[in-house]
């Protein structure tokens, strides 16, 4: 009896010429006349280590840059990177090269050669370390039209018992090369420089810079060692040309003269939406100067003045603030001394208020009656405007 041989199945010509032109890609990168459907095909099986020029360039497919990113960084969150696999691969790549530079090791030309490319892809710069200390005018200079958003911390993670406090914080000569490039840029719009050890004369070259900038809205200074000279230079930034609508300023040394700074600034200031003052040491005279500056803004939102040792004397300031105040919307006080009166005087002006949605006015020695009462007050007028915005009428 005769056994047959199994079948030899050929692979189509058209699977092997797709293997070809993708194991082939980086000395032929060209898809020529094929349909889409082919390209994709050809795509979804590149090599991922492509040179980024030649990806970058030619490969726009979203699959392809998740499986890039997946492959060389875990917990890859592309909704922090404007939904964009791409974007968020070039912005990775970008923080790693800057972040990792040393100039005694990498060369400087192809550190600039990658931000030049990345230009076309990257929208945010995140720089969670830079020991190098890098001087970000090169960033700039090479980045045109980009990035609009920019986050550094000058410190080196993973020291572990290699500490050396001469590696954290910036220094006045950083300070200095960004508020140069900072005088003339115009894509910029968020400037991130929180805990990096930010004193009154870092913060003054800095603000030398960005007096002249036009394009910074959202400003986080937190978690620094800013005072009052530090305060008087930036409240220069919030005159009635300013375009700072976020400024935060929380967790700093801002005592009641920075505040006095401040609060005159304030009462010309028609841009600033939203201001964190929370863990400052403006005391009663600061906060009530602020709330003062406040009365008659019609812009402020948001405002947060907790843990400032505010007291008895900040309550008449503030009561007038809340019921005249018709802009501010989120308020936040918790942590001062108001006591039980006090907090019943805010609890009654509250009633008087039609703006006001979220108030938080724990631990200020008021009874929870008090603090539930506000919530509530507050709840049902959040309430009430969104029934009013179902039925399409105006809250």
């Amino acid at each position: 009896m005769t056994i047959m041989a199994a079948p030899v199945l050929v692979q189509p010509l058209k699977d092997l010429c797709i293997k070809v032109v993708a194991a082939n890609f980086e000395d032929s990168p060209n898809f020529g006349p094929l349909s889409d459907k082919l390209v994709k095909k050809i795509v979804d099986i590149l090599p991922l280590d492509l040179p980024i020029e030649l990806a970058g360039t030619i490969i726009t497919d979203e699959d392809y840059w998740k499986r890039r990113s997946s492959a060389r960084w875990k917990n890859c969150e592309v909704a922090t990177h404007g939904n964009s696999w791409k974007q968020l691969y070039f912005e990775r790549n970008l923080q790693d090269a800057i972040e990792q530079y040393d100039p005694a090791v990498n060369d400087m030309d192809a550190l600039r050669r990658v931000m030049t490319f990345s230009r076309r892809y990257v929208q945010t710069v995140d720089l969670r370390q830079l020991p190098s200390h890098l001087d970000l005018s090169l960033l700039f200079e090479c980045m045109i039209n980009s990035p609009s958003s920019l986050a550094v911390k000058y410190n080196l993670r993973n020291v572990g018992m290699e500490y050396d406090r001469s590696l954290f914080g910036m220094k006045l000569a950083d300070c200095r090369s960004l508020a140069k490039s900072l005088e003339n840029n115009e894509t910029l719009t968020y400037l991130d420089l929180s805990n990096n050890g930010l004193d009154d004369d870092k913060v003054r070259m800095l603000a030398s810079g960005l007096v002249e900038n036009l394009s910074v809205t959202h400003l986080n200074l937190a978690h620094n060692k800013i005072a009052d000279r530090g305060m008087r230079a930036l409240a220069k930034l919030l005159d009635s040309k300013s375009v700072i609508s976020i400024l935060e300023l929380q967790d700093n040394q801002i005592h009641t003269e920075g505040a006095k700074s401040l609060a005159r600034a304030l009462k010309v200031n028609a841009a600033l939406i939203s201001l964190n003052l929370r863990l400052n040491r403006m005391g009663d005279t600061g906060c009530k100067v602020i709330c003062d500056s406040l009365r008659a803004n019609s812009s402020v939102e948001r405002l947060n003045i907790s843990a400032n040792s505010a007291g008895a004397e900040t309550l008449p300031a503030l009561t007038s603030l809340i019921r005249l105040n018709a802009s501010l919307t989120e308020l936040d006080v918790s942590c001062n001394a108001f006591g039980p009166q006090g907090c019943e005087q805010l609890r009654r002006s509250v009633e008087q208020n039609t703006s006001l949605q979220l108030m938080d006015l724990r631990q200020c020695g008021g009874e929870m009656d008090d603090e539930f009462a506000i919530a509530e007050a507050l709840r049902g007028r959040q309430e009430k405007r969104e029934r009013a915005k179902v039925l399409g009428r105006a809250a």
